[in-house]
């Protein structure tokens, strides 16, 4: 743990979840509908070689399957995303096009890999503790909705924001503190939890106690160390973490 704290697992009342990457598995929930949009804007634009360059200007590292640290498809909302492969192909994206891939984007939110087996019980145990949960992803909101409701896990947030629900967009740290507000918390009893550099950064910019990584997005331990307090292998060694906020001088 490297930030110097006067929080303790008793101080600590609220935990702000990304979403993709954190609690789902990136990779296993957004590499499929990202080559299946980029290949749809190939063929409708009769330019094949698109296929693998909208790809690989958004991050994509197809040598290894992974990504360009903090690069635009691991990190962006799809408003941003839309607009960045827009310019790419030097004409707006627009009418069936647009309907089409917004699409793939909303089905994609309700097909998706968690990032630990037992979310739903992890959860629970947290809930017990007493803390607030809250979900702020760079999706759009109702995309974020239709996942808790898929995996029964709605009832269990206390919270839930999209970069589209008016609090601005990673890093900067209205969700946070509009997650503040919603449960009547001050941002030093929160820990911000995510797998990118924005995450962690926006609850740094939002004051948050802790701002931590996790390893179940597109970012190695690397990646994340320098803007996090700590980096964790997936959110189920949370609860490790709040045991050993206890122990700290």
């Amino acid at each position: 743990m490297t930030k110097t704290s006067n929080a303790n697992a008793h101080t600590i009342k609220g935990i702000l979840f990304d979403k993709d990457g954190t609690l789902l598995d990136f990779n296993g929930s957004w590499l499929a509908p990202y080559v299946q949009v980029t290949q749809f804007i190939a063929q409708s634009m009769g330019r094949p070689e698109l296929k693998e360059s909208l790809m690989t200007d958004g991050g994509f590292i197809p040598e290894t399957g992974g990504w360009v640290s903090d690069s635009l498809l691991t990190s962006a909302s799809n408003q941003q995303i839309l607009e960045f492969w827009s310019q790419q192909i030097g004409q707006p994206i627009v009418g069936e096009n647009l309907h089409h891939i917004k699409q793939i984007f909303s089905r994609a939110a309700s097909r998706y890999a968690p990032a630990i087996e037992d979310l739903h019980g992890f959860l629970n145990r947290l809930k017990a503790r007493g803390m607030r949960l809250g979900l702020a992803t760079m999706d759009d909101e109702k995309n974020a909705r239709r996942m808790l409701a898929t995996l029964q896990l709605t009832g269990l947030f206390d919270f839930v924001c999209g970069a589209d629900s008016g609090y601005g967009v990673k890093p900067e740290p209205g969700m946070v503190h509009a997650f503040c507000q919603s449960c009547g918390l001050a941002a030093k009893q929160v820990i911000m939890v995510g797998d990118s550099p924005k995450d962690l950064n926006m609850g740094k910019n939002a004051g948050a106690a802790y701002s931590i990584g996790v390893l179940t997005g597109a970012h190695d331990r690397a990646a994340l160390s320098a803007h996090a307090d700590d980096v964790l292998d997936d959110i189920s060694c949370l609860n490790r973490f709040l045991r050993g906020l206890n122990s700290a001088p």
